[in-house]
C-alpha cells in the first residue's frame, strides 16, 4: 500500500514516462516550483499565491528541501457556485532535491507577493561539487 505523498513506489513501478507525466501535471496539483543555479547559489522559487506565512513550513529531509503548507480559498463562500477553478487550493507538499554542495545552514527564504524565494549558497570548496 502506498501512503499519501509517497509517490516513490509508484514512480519506480511505472517508470520514467510516468515520471515525466507527473512533472507535466504537477502545476495542476500543487504549487509550481522553479529551480535555478548561479555560480554562488541555488535558488528555488515557488508560486504560493494566497498562502499565509503561518501556514508554510520548510524543513530538510535527507538531501531534499520540503515545502509544506496550505493555501486557503478566501473568496469562496458556501453559497457561491463554482464556474471555473484553475488555481490550486489546499494542502501541498513539494520535495526539492538540493545538491550536497549547498550550505544548508545558510538558507534565506522570503515570501513576497505570493512568491516564495529560497536562496542557498554553495560551499566554496571545489571538492564538494
Amino acid at each position: 500500500m502506498v501512503k499519501p505523498h509517497d509517490h516513490s513506489a509508484i514512480k519506480k513501478t511505472l517508470g520514467e514516462d510516468f515520471n515525466e507525466l507527473l512533472d507535466e501535471i504537477a502545476p495542476f496539483v500543487g504549487p509550481r516550483v522553479d529551480v535555478y543555479e548561479s555560480d554562488a547559489h541555488l535558488m528555488i522559487s515557488a508560486d504560493l499565491a494566497g498562502v499565509r506565512k503561518e501556514d508554510l513550513s520548510l524543513k530538510w529531509k535527507n538531501s531534499f528541501l520540503v515545502l509544506e503548507g496550505k493555501i486557503h480559498n478566501e473568496h469562496l463562500k458556501a453559497s457561491y457556485k463554482k464556474i471555473r477553478n484553475e488555481r490550486f487550493y489546499g494542502s501541498f507538499k513539494r520535495e526539492v532535491p538540493v545538491p550536497r554542495n549547498c550550505e544548508t545552514g545558510q538558507i534565506l527564504a522570503t515570501l513576497e507577493n505570493g512568491v516564495l524565494l529560497i536562496t542557498i549558497p554553495f560551499r566554496n570548496d571545489k571538492d564538494s561539487r
